[in-house]
């Protein structure tokens, strides 16, 4: 049997939805006697520069489809491949093909989130108007649904009114183990390292809410204003990045506060996560919270709002807060800074916490549900 994977985000420094990714082809990877055959689609000429893809075993073979325009790509391209390839399971994010699939081609989509229903006003009028049009038909087309998270699934459920019997919630990993190895970081993430900070890792939407972190920073400063805290704000500008990150930085004068590095590596990001005296994820909506997840792995205090999945995901090992409350906001930069027999307790808190999220359980339990799928049914 055949199985074919989505894999455009590779590559893409997407954070969440290739990291996912990422985690599942290697556990396909090391399959050994695998049941499957696994194709491995993409939009890419250069896949063979990512090292994930080089060598790769007998059992999966990568397809590039091109043009790699998107509709054109997953309405066309992609069920074409599924003829050619004889693909009995095929596995997308977000948006399934809607035509032309072979009639025994299960499909299978994962949706990290629906945070367009939620914060309308944060995502861009294309995107929006792209997944309201595609995502309704693609849940109908779906033969499961894979979501991260309870309260993202109880949300597709309700908004899309979708059975409950249809949709797996499997969690995220996240859980980061203690680096044994040297790490190689850039100049300017070195230079950070010896500073006092606290910090912000992700992608840099709106819906991240990193205004609402630099307004609670900017009240903290003015309340202690002989603090050397800086404020580290950690991702690419890609797309739909937020503007007000700049114009906040300019209104308060934080010029000299406030870092970005841009996009970090891996070891950059676990060297900045480590360090740092907080981490702060004010996030408005999200599907699960990988970066929480890996900064409580770490035992870095940990400061999330109150939010969507958020207090699901992190229960008693982080300090949540509303995030439009600046004042809590600011508290919160000066407990993680001064921590107290709470505080600390949260901490370990969070670092067990942590450890319930498992990348080898997100991706045997995705297996399992191929298995499911093709040879339990």
């Amino acid at each position: 049997m055949n199985i074919g994977l989505d894999i455009r985000m590779i590559g893409m420094k997407r954070t969440g939805d290739e990291v996912y990714m990422r985690y599942l082809l290697e556990a396909i990877r090391d399959q050994s006697k695998p049941p499957f055959h696994y194709y491995l689609f993409t939009d890419n000429p250069q896949w063979q520069e990512q090292d994930l893809l080089r060598d790769l075993p007998e059992h999966m073979t990568v397809i590039c489809l091109l043009p790699a325009k998107k509709l054109i790509w997953t309405m066309y391209l992609l069920p074409r491949a599924c003829h050619k390839f004889h693909i009995d399971l095929l596995h997308v994010m977000y948006i399934t093909p809607q035509f032309f699939l072979p009639k025994t081609t299960h499909v299978v989509t994962t949706i990290h989130d629906i945070s367009w229903k939620f914060v309308p006003e944060y995502i861009q009028w294309k995107d929006k108007l792209l997944l309201d049009l595609f995502i309704p038909p693609s849940i109908r087309k779906a033969h499961r649904i894979l979501t991260v998270s309870k309260h993202a699934a109880e949300s597709i459920h309700t908004i899309f009114q979708v059975s409950r019997e249809k949709i797996t919630a499997i969690y995220n990993g996240g859980f980061m183990d203690v680096y044994m190895k040297p790490l190689t970081l850039s100049k300017s993430v070195q230079k950070i390292l010896e500073t006092e900070y606290i910090a912000y890792l992700g992608s840099l939407q709106p819906r991240k809410n990193i205004p609402a972190l630099i307004d609670g920073y900017a009240e903290y400063l003015t309340q202690y204003p002989e603090s050397k805290l800086q404020l580290v704000i950690a991702g690419g500008k890609g797309h739909n990045y937020d503007t007000v990150i700049d114009q906040k930085i300019t209104e308060y004068g934080l010029a000299d506060k406030v870092v970005m590095p841009g996009f970090v590596t891996e070891d950059e990001k676990y060297a900045l996560l480590k360090n740092a005296q907080g981490f702060f994820f004010l996030s408005l909506y999200e599907g699960f919270g990988i970066p929480a997840i890996e900064a409580m792995s770490l035992k870095t205090a940990t400061v999330v709002s109150d939010l969507s999945c958020l207090p699901e995901v992190v229960s008693d090992g982080a300090i949540t807060v509303d995030p439009d409350n600046l004042q809590d906001v600011a508290k919160a930069i000066y407990r993680v800074r001064h921590p107290g027999p709470k505080e600390k307790e949260i901490i370990e808190a969070g670092y067990l916490r942590a450890q319930e999220f498992s990348w080898d359980t997100m991706k045997q339990d995705t297996l399992q549900v191929y298995k499911d799928i093709l040879i339990n049914t």
